[in-house]
């Protein structure tokens, strides 16, 4: 049972975040490695917990890096805006070198310098989450097996 642990300064300020790398999926990298090709290396992000998100987000730019395909559009609204239309991807997020977790992302703008990504409530419905206000810490819970 994988479990992420952090305790941060200013957990109501600075909110659950994770590092985490982004790659392709599972199906992708096998495509790739069946036609002769490496799949791209995953990208080292920090990733923002949002229990207000019901899809999971990557920045801008991110899926040209990873030389990611869409496999669809969708139109979301942020805070920033209404109507945006994002493209949805297969991504695999790796919480640690031995557990990822496959979902489709869409690509939108993300707020700060250093996010890279939002795990929304896709991912959520896997996990557990005990936020500790007072303590200044969380715990994010996983009951799937670790990844292969």
């Amino acid at each position: 049972m994988p479990v992420f642990h952090g305790k941060v300064q200013d957990l109501r300020r600075e909110g659950v975040l994770l590092p985490v790398r982004v790659g392709v999926g599972q199906a992708a990298e096998a495509a790739l490695r069946r036609a002769g090709r490496a799949p791209p290396a995953a990208q080292a992000v920090t990733a923002m917990v949002d229990i207000g998100a019901g899809r999971s987000l990557i920045r801008v730019g991110l899926a040209k890096k990873l030389v990611l395909t869409p496999v669809g559009t969708v139109e979301i609204d942020t805070p920033s805006s209404t109507d945006l239309e994002a493209a949805e991807y297969f991504v695999r997020f790796w919480l640690s070198d031995s557990f990822a977790l496959e979902s489709t992302a869409l690509e939108a703008p993300l707020p700060g310098h250093d996010l890279g990504a939002l795990l929304g409530r896709d991912v959520l419905a896997l996990a557990r989450l005990e936020y500790d206000g007072p303590g200044q810490e969380y715990t994010l819970t996983f009951d799937q097996p670790a990844a292969r």
